[in-house]
């Protein structure tokens, strides 16, 4: 596809000029991603006017390319123009998830409308998946020949069906009478084949696929793992119900990443829909955001407590005093340094041998830091204080016990959560740093005290 540059001050006045026609090529010249952005940017008429000069492919690419609020802001300004037909020619996955953020009332009529009976029958079983399933953001648009099928009839039977598929497909599933899926092969399989080879001799039977009601992270993740262009995904007697595309599992992986990033922030994204509405939305951002700070604010409430039962040792060693936000710090970085490499390395719930070798791991790997970090927070007490030996050694020993609580604090808890079904995410950021606080502040304070004489 070649495209011709474009920028939104010149999509702009090309609008305001009338030139419909020369308007109209320029925009079905363009990437339906870029056309997405230049949309999102522009006033509701210019919008309206460049979205109607669309081809009807193009409209349906581009509609799927917006975020789900952009694309209910569209449907409402085009007040059912066209609608219909549009999303009929949606790749049904896309077109699922556009409905499912339309409310119940409105998707229904638009799907009652279509006048393919087999597009709306797709889409109505899509939407009773679970949005986070494999079902959920499966396409049911794929390629699937008979296994008795000579390589000749699969082919012909390939050139009736390819044109009608909205998606580019490479991989042909194989199934037999019932619609189970016995195996698969690839179109330059087919292709290279003599014409009189039956399908079961060229397919191979070795199938990775997974079931509806997998989880999407899981199903993209082997989509990752296997370098597949596309995974079957199958009901509960082994049916074809659908795939999921390699550009399915991007979106998916990058969705639970960000998911990640707000849950290790302490923000609840089950409190809203999108980073989009985190932004602008100001009651659904607090209600994102105000739990877990909650949770923080009560829990820093014990180091509140214990500072307040030691006031006497900190008057009196205020130069101790001055080492708590280094103890803090870097025992607070080293235990998120622990809890991201656990989150990270854990996609599925670990055995309890696993757990124990992780935090064994990242016990050795903390008493190494907090040793290194605590013999040149030694070396550098001198600096505060000449020949404080003492002093020294009492921040060097608290900070080595504290960063080794920390590693293993921030192993063990996203750990527990695993295992206990809730999202491990949940258990950095604010309630780990919250819990290493009150710790860290009881640990320093009680050495100081107990080496009170010896540092005044």
């Amino acid at each position: 596809m070649t495209t011709t540059a474009l920028d939104l001050e010149q999509l702009a006045d090309l609008v305001d000029s009338g030139e419909r026609q020369q308007l109209r090529m320029l925009l079905n010249d363009q990437y339906p991603a870029d056309l997405a952005e230049f949309l999102v940017g522009m006033d509701k008429t210019r919008r309206l006017t460049c979205f109607r000069l669309l081809d009807l492919d193009n409209a349906s690419a581009v509609l799927a390319e917006l975020e789900p609020d952009h694309q209910r802001n569209l449907l409402r300004d085009l007040q059912d123009k066209g609608v219909v037909s549009i999303i009929s020619n949606m790749s049904p996955d896309d077109a699922a998830d556009l409905l499912s953020e339309l409310p119940e009332d409105e998707a229904t009529s638009i799907i009652s409308q279509m006048t393919d009976d087999e597009v709306a029958e797709d889409l109505q079983e899509l939407m009773s998946f679970k949005d986070d399933s494999a079902g959920g953001i499966m396409s049911t648009d794929y390629l699937a020949v008979g296994m008795n099928m000579t390589a000749e009839q699969a082919l012909a039977h390939l050139r009736e069906t390819y044109k009608k598929e909205a998606e580019e497909i490479y991989d042909l599933f194989v199934i037999n009478d019932d619609e189970h899926l016995v195996g698969w092969l690839s179109v330059k399989d087919l292709l290279t084949a003599p014409a009189n080879s039956t399908v079961a001799g060229l397919m191979d039977t070795s199938v990775i696929k997974v079931s509806v009601d997998t989880d999407q992270e899981e199903a993209a993740e082997k989509i990752q793992k296997y370098d597949l262009l596309s995974l079957p995904v199958v009901d509960a007697e082994g049916r074809l119900r659908g795939i999921i595309t390699a550009d399915d599992a991007i979106d998916v992986l990058e969705e639970e990443a960000t998911e990640d990033i707000y849950q290790t922030s302490g923000i609840d994204v089950t409190a809203t829909d999108t980073g989009d509405t985190l932004a602008a939305n100001v009651p659904g951002a607090f209600r994102a955001r105000i739990p877990w700070l909650i949770v923080t604010l009560l829990i820093e409430s014990g180091s509140a407590m214990v500072i307040t039962h030691f006031d006497e040792v900190i008057k009196q060693t205020v130069i101790a005093a001055s080492f708590m936000p280094l103890l803090t710090s870097l025992t607070g970085s080293v235990a998120m340094q622990s809890t991201c490499i656990t989150i990270r390395g854990s996609s599925r719930k670990p055995t309890v041998k696993e757990a124990l070798r992780n935090v064994w791991h990242e016990m050795r790997v903390g008493a190494m830091l907090g040793l290194s970090c605590g013999l040149l927070t030694y070396a550098l007490s001198f600096l505060f204080k000449e020949e404080a030996h003492t002093l020294g050694l009492v921040v060097g020993v608290s900070l080595f016990l504290t960063m080794s609580l920390g590693v293993i604090i921030g192993t063990l808890i996203p750990l527990i959560f695993e295992r206990m079904g809730i999202e491990p995410a949940h258990a950095s950021g604010p309630l780990i740093t919250s819990l290493l606080d009150v710790s860290t502040m009881t640990i320093y304070l009680s050495i100081v005290h107990a080496f009170l004489l010896q540092i005044v």
